[in-house]
Order: structure tokens, then C-alpha cells, then sequence
């Protein structure tokens, strides 16, 4: 399916949720890199603690994704948005003027649930303003302005360092900002178009765990989200046993995103929208395992890079596809729901998988043991053909990968033509 991605920048709202999603990475990553050494080193917070703040985060996103996509359907994507920012900007807030451990708790609730109403909400947005054909494309190009966010914000946090200044109140700023941005220059949604979405029973979003195919495809994506968050958990492991320094890991990941801003709408345009969606998502998972498997044989920086790159690619080949399979699999009234369901899942799994990854490697031998990169190679084989297998049950399904023309959405959020 070759589609021109033109029309998207005549798209005055998509280019609006471009910039969205910019200022949200932008404030997200201004603080995930240097969070946990603050409140260890600054606010003199023990290793345990430090781990259960991060942990009533995460259980407080997978809860925000779960409301937040039904709230969305019901009261209107731009609404969900700005509270989602606020909460943010507010627990920000609250982590520059947190000085005990139970105050860190509260605040890193807070942001994990303005995380989880505001990440599916705007995927779901971007999904509602552009057609179906251009939906491939409209998810790579999100994901080129949130790795051009997290290099501003990687630079952003080696300048404030190194005049020991901490980021959190400029990271409430910059969400400040997305709120008002959201309020002001984004139009009404769903209660204007169609008012009688807030009336729509809850119960209707139980429909979500009886749709089969849905839940099937679900539960390969909580496998596939348990392999690729192992690579935040050994590629900083294995790059200090390897180098015996941390400082230079972090290079390794402004390449990965100078790599997705420079060749993911390339990656798009030749590939993406050439082939079937499910050929793409095994393709990925098969360079994602592979980059975590070569790094058990990486021995300096530039092999440790190397294999940042083969995740990466992997990475590019898999994202847009899994927000437009999701797309496909929902329903037109439903899609803040299957969004939500698909971002819990996604936490579901990068949580697991980090928690068996860690034990496994500290089992087989730590990271300079052979053991561990060995498993991952297996269980990448294992994932690829488990995928393969439904992408044989799923492509006759999904017509071989071409979406149903539709009309173009309305400016008030729309979509025609949905399954």
C-alpha cells in the first residue's frame, strides 16, 4: 500500500498532535533519566525506597490507561488530555518541593496516572484525524517527534547538570504549556459531534475481553513488550562491564534517537507502507531480539552501539504498525478504550519482563556470562514463530494488509469507515 504522506502536513490538526506529542516527551524525558539518582543522592532516598516510588508509578499508569480510554470516549479526547498534563505539571511540582518518601509516593502516583490518561488518549487522537491510509505513516512520524524530544531533553539535562540544577519545575513548564496548547488551539471532539457519547454504558467496554482476535493479538504483545523492555535493563548493565564507565551509555541512546529521526519516515514510506503489518511486526521483533542477543558479544563502544542500532531498527519496523493493528482491531465509539487496553498491556508486559529478565541474567551468570544473551536469542526464535502463526490466521482477515478507503475526518474527530 503506497501512500502518500503529503496530505499529512495539510493536516493542520495532525501537525497541532505533533506538536503534542513533542512537548509531552520532551517533559517525560527531561526527568525518567535522572529521577532515580536525584532521590537517592539528593534527597537522600534508600535503594528500597527508591523502587517502590518508581513502582507506584507504574501501577498508577496501567490504572490512568484503563480509565482514561473509556473517559476519552466518553467525554472527549482534548478534555482527557489537559487533565492528563495537569496531573503531570502538578506531580512535577511536587517532586521539586518533596523533601519525605511519603511525599515522593503521592507524587509519583500522581504522574504515573497523568501518564496513562494522556499516552493513549493521544494515540487515539491521532488515529480519530487522519484517514485510515495514512495512519502508518501518521504513527512513524509521532515517533520521530518523540525521539527529536528526548534528544532536546538529553541535552537539556547534561546543560542543567552541570550547573547542579534539577529539571523538575522546567518539566512542569513545559506540561503547563501542553495543557493550555491543548485547551486553546485544539477543537472540541466527541461531545460536540455527538453529545450522546457521555451517556454510553460502561458495561459496553466489557466487549473489549470478549473480541477474540483482540485479546489474541494482545497477548503476543504482552510477550513481545516483555522482550523489548529487557533492552533498558542489560544495555546499561552490559555497557559499564564492558566499558567501566556509565557515562558513555548514554551517547548509545541519543543514537538510537538521532537513528528514528533521520530514517524512520524513510522506514515508512519503503517499507511500511509496502508490506503487510503483521510481516512488518515480525520482521521487528526478529532485529529487536537480535540486537539484545549480539550484545552478550559486544565488546566496546562501537559493537555496544551497533546493536543499539539493530534494536532500534526492530523498533521502527514494529511501533506504527502495533498502533494501527490496533486501529484496526476497535471499534470507531470504542478506540480511547482499545488504546488504553493496549497501553496496560504494553505496562504489563515491560514490567515483567524486566522483573524475569533481571532474575534470569542474575541466574545464568550476570551479564558477562554468555547464558543469558543465549536465551534471549532462544526466546526471540520462539516469539517470531508465535507471531508468525497468528499473522497466518490474521492476514487473510485483515486484507492482506490494505485498509478500507474512507473519507477524510472531520476537524471534530470522526472516522468513517472503521472496523
Amino acid at each position: 500500500m503506497e501512500v502518500s504522506t503529503g496530505s499529512l502536513w495539510r493536516n493542520k490538526s495532525y501537525i497541532q498532535l505533533l506538536v503534542l506529542v513533542f512537548f509531552m516527551h520532551l517533559a517525560t524525558y527531561l526527568v525518567i533519566p535522572v529521577f532515580p539518582v536525584l532521590m537517592q543522592k539528593v534527597r537522600m532516598l534508600s535503594l528500597s525506597q527508591v523502587g517502590l516510588v518508581l513502582g507506584a508509578g507504574s501501577i498508577a499508569s496501567l490504572a490512568g490507561s484503563l480509565l482514561g480510554g473509556p473517559l476519552s470516549d466518553r467525554f472527549g479526547r482534548r478534555l482527557i488530555i489537559v487533565w492528563g498534563a495537569i496531573l503531570q505539571g502538578v506531580a512535577m511540582t511536587g517532586y521539586h518541593f518533596s523533601d519525605s518518601f511519603l511525599l515522593f509516593l503521592l507524587a509519583s502516583s500522581l504522574n504515573g496516572l497523568g501518564a496513562g490518561l494522556l499516552a493513549p488518549t493521544l494515540k487515539a487522537l491521532i488515529a480519530d484525524r487522519v484517514t485510515s491510509a495514512q495512519r502508518t505513516a501518521a504513527f512513524s512520524w509521532r515517533g520521530i517527534a518523540a525521539h527529536a524530544a528526548i534528544i532536546v531533553a538529553g541535552l537539556t539535562i547534561t546543560w542543567l547538570t552541570s550547573m547542579n540544577r534539577q529539571p523538575f519545575l522546567i518539566s512542569a513548564l513545559v506540561f503547563g504549556i501542553l495543557a493550555v496548547f491543548t485547551l486553546l488551539r485544539l477543537p472540541a471532539d466527541r461531545l460536540l459531534a455527538r453529545p450522546n457519547e457521555r451517556r454510553r454504558p460502561l458495561s459496553e467496554y466489557r466487549r473489549i475481553v470478549s473480541h477474540r482476535s483482540y485479546l489474541f493479538f494482545s497477548g503476543i504483545m504482552l510477550l513481545v513488550w516483555a522482550l523489548y523492555g529487557q533492552f533498558a535493563l542489560v544495555l546499561p548493565l552490559r555497557g559499564e562491564h564492558v566499558l567501566h564507565t556509565a557515562t558513555m551509555i548514554g551517547l548509545i541512546w541519543t543514537i538510537n534517537s538521532s537513528s528514528v529521526v533521520l530514517f524512520q519516515g524513510l522506514i515508512s514510506r519503503f517499507v511500511l507502507q509496502r508490506i503487510n503489518p503483521y510481516l512488518s511486526l515480525t520482521i521487528g521483533i526478529l532485529f529487536i531480539g537480535s540486537g539484545l542477543t549480539v550484545l552478550g558479544w559486544a565488546d566496546h563502544f562501537f559493537t555496544l552501539s551497533g546493536a543499539g542500532l539493530l534494536f532500534i531498527l526492530g523498533e521502527m519496523l514494529m511501533m506504527p504498525v502495533q498502533d494501527t493493528l490496533v486501529v484496526h482491531f476497535s471499534r470507531t465509539e470504542l478506540l480511547g478504550a482499545y488504546f488504553g487496553f493496549s497501553n496496560f498491556v504494553a505496562g504489563i508486559g515491560t514490567a515483567l519482563g524486566t522483573s524475569i529478565g533481571g532474575t534470569m541474567v542474575e541466574k545464568l551468570g550476570g551479564v558477562g556470562s554468555k547464558g543469558p544473551w543465549i536465551t534471549y536469542g532462544l526466546a526471540t526464535l520462539f516469539l517470531v514463530a508465535v507471531l508468525g502463526l497468528f499473522a497466518l490466521y490474521a492476514m487473510p482477515r485483515h486484507g492482506k494488509g490494505t485498509p478500507v478507503p474512507d473519507k477524510p475526518p472531520t476537524r471534530l474527530g470522526n472516522r468513517a469507515g472503521a472496523r
